[in-house]
């Protein structure tokens, strides 16, 4: 039974968060062959000021702080 957790950005619409799950199931069903009624997706969706990527905060690098 597949469990999928997915983290995103805040923002998209209700049909783009359906028509999100509704893919990540068919290519759950295509790439492992698991019945789609056993595949569970969640969204969690966040602020993008909470998200870094790539050590990226809201778009700008990382500072390291100077050595004292």
């Amino acid at each position: 039974m597949p469990f999928i957790e997915c983290h995103i950005k805040a923002g998209l619409t209700q049909a783009r968060r359906t028509q999100l799950i509704r893919d990540i199931i068919q290519v759950t069903h295509d790439s492992i062959g698991s019945d789609p009624k056993i595949i569970n997706v969640i969204l969690h969706e966040h602020p993008a000021e909470n998200i870094s990527i790539s050590s990226r905060i809201n778009g700008e690098d990382f500072k390291k702080k100077s050595a004292a």
